[in-house]
């Protein structure tokens, strides 16, 4: 049975942009009320576009939580870098900027320039107000992008405490079109359970180890089996872009990559609602940021 949907329905896309560690991923996961993007105190976690849908009565707004500004060094940081672009100039009907209170470092200033090409409005969130105690730096904030870019709204949240997202998802609600949903009213992201099986995988790596290693690894699930009575089977294969990285990976006697399977299978089943049985390989891969082929089989792509 259709649902009639309102008068005045309003939908949209909602691209989320700003640097890396800004909160990009825990304000899409606040406003839908879900994990749907993964969530580091490293910079540059997410590395696709992902979107989470958040439902209302009256409005459906498609947030895509994109990846962290950044200047491409090779194939792979390329296409995150387009990702950003298309999504803030051509996919959304309402952007949001995300920051955190004081001024950015002078070094990261140009990276703001797709930002003033945007064609829809511009609202500018500034976040972590939990961890900020004085309006000096939150106001330094505000005055200097507001100089620099056409801000339509400006709101003060803790994407992490949810602290000023009510007033957030009102701003959202009243800026988008009215049309009608573009899912169903009750999906809560475009992506499959393989795509959240690797990112999850991909969230222990950031957690367990440091340095260079997360962001040397890429996964791919080779096997996701659901059969009736018995735990989903997923076999997943991590891809190190050197020799010497294998090593750090495993761990002495396989302990740390034993650690991972399991703290991976247990926030998988916690995703899923169901218990999972993880297996996982490491392989070494030499370049595969720059290997066109290998990107295309894991999800991404150099789009022009």
């Amino acid at each position: 049975m259709t649902t009639e949907l309102p008068a005045g329905f309003r939908a949209g896309f909602v691209p989320i942009t700003g640097l890396p560690n800004a909160g990009k991923s825990t304000l899409m996961n606040s406003l839908c009320g879900t994990r749907l993007s993964i969530i580091s105190d490293k910079p540059q976690t997410t590395r696709n576009n992902i979107l989470g849908i958040l439902n209302a009565p009256d409005y459906q707004a498609v947030f895509v939580d994109t990846p962290g500004f950044l200047k491409g060094r090779n194939m792979f940081e390329r296409s995150m870098v387009n990702a950003i672009k298309r999504a803030a100039s051509e996919e959304g009907d309402l952007c949001i900027f995300i920051t955190e209170p004081g001024l950015p470092p002078e070094s990261k200033v140009h990276l703001f320039e797709p930002l003033k090409q945007v064609r829809c409005p511009l609202y500018l969130v500034i976040n972590k107000l939990d961890k900020e105690n004085t309006d000096v730096r939150v106001k330094a904030a505000e005055d200097y992008f507001k100089k620099l870019l056409t801000v339509a709204q400006v709101f003060h949240v803790s994407a992490l405490t949810g602290g000023g997202l009510k007033e957030l998802r009102a701003g959202i609600r009243d800026g988008l079109p009215e049309h009608p949903p573009y899912y169903p009213v009750d999906q809560l992201t475009d992506r499959w359970e393989r795509f959240y099986a690797a990112e999850i995988i991909r969230e222990q790596i950031f957690k367990l180890y440091s340095q260079e290693i997360p962001y040397s690894c890429a996964v791919e699930i080779e096997l996701f089996l659901e059969e009736e009575g018995r735990d989903d089977q997923v076999l997943a294969k991590i891809h190190v872009a050197r020799e010497n990285q294998k090593p750090i990976l495993i761990g002495k006697g396989g302990s740390m990559l034993k650690r991972l399977r399991e703290t991976s299978a247990k926030a998988l089943g916690t995703f899923l609602k169901r218990p999972v049985e993880l297996h996982l390989t490491v392989k070494v891969n030499p370049g595969w940021q720059d290997n066109l082929v290998f990107l295309r089989e894991i999800g991404f792509y150099d789009k022009k």
